[in-house]
Parts: structure tokens; C-alpha cells; sequence
């Protein structure tokens, strides 16, 4: 029943488009919006979800593949778009902002509806990237990508939630044997770039608890990695911490949304 459990997926990830779903009662909210509103409307329906639940959208930052569809979707469904201060601006000097804008500064915690969001800086090469650890009923859901390293506080917003967006874009004996040019390949490796395979791995550890239900691998690259070596690296360590079959991953891919996966919400807790 959707009372008494939380709703999530991805409708596509990676460098081509970003978005995902939250919904839980009868509101729900989407985070990125890096298609068009035709295709979030038709990827919306395909992972069932329902447009007239969306009450709000949220945006990481201002890179096209996570706000693609943004302005023309949100004026379209009349829904509010939070984003920071200053990625509001970029846009708005740009044509691409919504006509409803509720603008916030990182780090800072806000309601909308039965959702509670705190928000994070991310270290990327955008604007003013953020990150986002949302709470609804009582699960804890934190969503981070396009971000090159992750400092303390960043740790602390995505320690024990009960689902985990995590990115793991490539593989780095994959990258460095591209065709891409070497000034790419910098701005990737760097701290203001991507997270690599080994780098979720390691992160992985401090992130997952007894809480955590469900791991999701986000934004892998289509030329520098592969479904399967995200997989081995991710399984390898949830062996290592002896988690195989205690708790569900999946890879998330580019063209096709995710399933609705459900969390139930635990009175007790």
C-alpha cells in the first residue's frame, strides 16, 4: 500500500539525462529533469509513476544532461523548482528558469509537503552543484552524483540511508585508453569531476549500515565503463562487508527507467 511505504526510481542516468522519483502518499517530487517533457512524461508513466502526484521539482545543477527539460517541464505541470541561489541565476540569464523558483543556499534543510530536504554542496564543475539526503515517512533517501570527491560532509548526509544514489561513472584503465582528449580526461580524474568505480568502491564501506535497503549505481558512462564492471566492483565489496542478499542494487541505465522500487515505512523505528 502507498501509505505506508515510499516510492522511488530512476527515470534514466547517465551523460545523456538525469531524473528521479520519490512519491509517497499522494505527492511526489522529481529530482533532475535532464529530458525532455514529452520523454519525462512517457519514462515517468513507463516506471508508474503519476505526473498529477509531482508537487515540486528539485535540480542539482545547471549541466544540461540534469535540467534538459526543467523550465518547460515545470511550467507545464505549474510545479515549483528548488534550486540554489545562484544555479536560479545562471538559468534565468540563460531563458531556461521556470516561472516558480524557490531558491535556497547549500547546506540548508527546507519542507515541501511530506518531504524534508537537506541539501549539500558537491564538488563539480558547475555552478553551485548540490546534493540531496530527503526524508519522508521515516525513510531517508540521499542522491549524489557528478561529484569528484567526498570530503566528510558529504559522508555524513549519505551514511545510513535506506536507498543510496551513488555515482560510479568510469573505469579508469577504461578512460585513460579513450580517444578522449587528455584535458577531458583531467577534468574527469579531478576533484571538481566524476567519481570512478574504484572510488564508489571505497566509499561504499562507510556509506552502507544495517539501515540501508537499497543501492543504486548512477551515471555510468557509456564509453568508459560497462554494466559489468560496475557490477563486480560493487558485488566484490558487498562481499566484503557481507552484504550479498541482504540488501538489492541495481545499475541504473541511460535509456531505460528503473523499476518503482518500494520502502516501506517501519512504524518502530
Amino acid at each position: 500500500m502507498s501509505d505506508d511505504a515510499v516510492f522511488f526510481g530512476a527515470l534514466g542516468s547517465g551523460s545523456s539525462g538525469n531524473a528521479f522519483v520519490i512519491e509517497y502518499q499522494d505527492e511526489a517530487i522529481i529530482i533532475d529533469q535532464g529530458f525532455s517533457r514529452k520523454e519525462l512524461l512517457k519514462r515517468m508513466e513507463c516506471a508508474g509513476f503519476a505526473a498529477e502526484k509531482l508537487s515540486a521539482a528539485l535540480l542539482t545543477h545547471e549541466h544540461s544532461d540534469h535540467c534538459r527539460g526543467s523550465r518547460v517541464f515545470c511550467d507545464a505541470l505549474e510545479l515549483p523548482l528548488y534550486t540554489t541561489s545562484k544555479t536560479a541565476r545562471y538559468l534565468s540569464l540563460h531563458g531556461t528558469l521556470p516561472k516558480q523558483v524557490r531558491a535556497f543556499e547549500p547546506g540548508t534543510e527546507f519542507t515541501h509537503g511530506s518531504f524534508t530536504v537537506k541539501s549539500f554542496s558537491i564538488s563539480h564543475d558547475a555552478v553551485d552543484p548540490v546534493g540531496f539526503h530527503i526524508s519522508c515517512g521515516n525513510i531517508r533517501i540521499g542522491i549524489a552524483t557528478d561529484f569528484g570527491y567526498a570530503p566528510e560532509h558529504i559522508r555524513r548526509e549519505l551514511r545510513g540511508c535506506d536507498a543510496l544514489v551513488l555515482e560510479s561513472n568510469y573505469d579508469r584503465e577504461m578512460l585513460m585508453n579513450s580517444s578522449r582528449r587528455i584535458e577531458l580526461k583531467r577534468r574527469i580524474f579531478g576533484v571538481r569531476g566524476h567519481l570512478g568505480n574504484s572510488d564508489s568502491g571505497e566509499l561504499l564501506p562507510d556509506l552502507i549500515s544495517e539501515n540501508t535497503k537499497l543501492l543504486l549505481l548512477a551515471h555510468i558512462s557509456s564509453e568508459c565503463n560497462t554494466p559489468e564492471l560496475v557490477k563486480n566492483n560493487c558485488c566484490n565489496v558487498l562481499k566484503q562487508l557481507d552484504l550479498i542478499g541482504k540488501l538489492k542494487f541495481d545499475i541504473l541505465q541511460q535509456d531505460i527507467p528503473s523499476e518503482r522500487f518500494m520502502l516501506p515505512v517501519c512504524q518502530e523505528r
